[in-house]
């Protein structure tokens, strides 16, 4: 009976966290929608109101002087993934805060004082961990959408399109390709669009330093666009270089899976093997010995 509750407690919390994470923001959008459609005063009484409660929480949490450090750091690892600020201070509030003390709470009350401290710790580290590892990894896969990224604004720009022409086609067909990097391009096209400079859009598509390739792509546009020089022999440079870079980290990962292997030979095929070759040998002696005994007792 308790482990049915606590499976019951279990997959209640995650479907409160469901709720909270994909479709309280909805919910709440459609309110202002149809506040300002129909009502006016709820508009202003809405404003008052200050939104969601949890977007509050978050956001008094991440600004605190306890918490500013540490959201720091989670935060440009969600904002890599394509998390907006109010998506990286609710996930940062219940997967760093709210999920550890859950954990913590399961942990003393089902397995002591020993367990619990073994789970805090756990709590409290692995989401951390794996949010980074989230947004490292999307990071990379950002790295290699900009290699494509590349390879399109170069075949546009050649047919005689400009920058702004370009990243617009790009961000309608260019979806399939780009399923990641797509979110900052249609960042760039809504600042455009709104009036703002092509520098300052430049500068907010390649605001993350840890994607080289992305980086390299904006400095080469703003030099294009302040001194009208061509930009296809410096794309196709910087395709052969991502693309160096990509070779020689797949060789180091492949020599890291060479080390791997020969532990997981020590660990599991030698002893198989020894067994293989010395089993017969083993058995031959002990039958050897055995009849040497038998003929001492049948000689006595």
């Amino acid at each position: 009976m308790n482990d049915l509750f606590l499976a019951l407690s279990v997959v209640l919390v995650l479907v409160a966290l469901w709720l909270l994470l994909f479709k309280a923001r909805e919910w709440e959008m459609r309110a202002r929608v149809h506040a300002r459609l129909h009502d006016t005063a709820g508009v202003r009484a809405e404003n008052d109101s200050g939104g969601f409660w949890l977007w509050r929480i978050s956001g008094a949490l991440t600004e605190s002087s306890l918490a500013a450090s540490d959201y720091e750091d989670i935060r440009l690892a969600l904002k890599g993934m394509g998390k907006t600020r109010e998506q990286s201070q609710v996930i940062y509030l219940l997967s760093c805060w709210l999920l550890p003390v859950l954990v913590a709470a399961i942990g003393f009350l089902f397995f002591g004082a020993l367990g619990g401290l073994l789970m805090s710790a756990a709590g409290f580290i692995l989401p951390r961990r794996t949010i980074r590892g989230m947004g490292a990894q999307a990071e990379m896969r950002q790295n290699l959408e900009a290699v494509e990224l590349c390879h399109m604004t170069r075949m546009l720009m050649e047919a005689g399109l400009s920058l702004e022409r370009v990243l617009r086609i790009i961000g309608v067909q260019g979806r399939p390709l780009l399923p990641i990097l797509i979110a900052r391009i249609d960042r760039f096209n809504r600042l455009m669009k709104s009036g703002a400079e092509r520098t300052q859009a430049l500068d907010e598509l390649g605001e993350n330093k840890r994607i080289p390739v992305l980086r390299s792509y904006v400095v080469l546009m703003k030099q294009s666009s302040q001194l009208g020089a061509g930009v296809s022999h410096s794309l196709d440079q910087i395709i052969d270089e991502a693309q160096n870079v990509e070779r020689n980290r797949i060789r180091e990962e492949t020599n890291r899976i060479g080390a791997k292997m020969t532990v997981i030979m020590m660990a599991f095929m030698l002893p198989a093997l020894f067994i293989l070759i010395g089993g017969p040998a083993v058995v031959s002696i002990a039958e050897a010995l055995t009849d040497r005994k038998s003929t001492r007792l049948n000689s006595s």
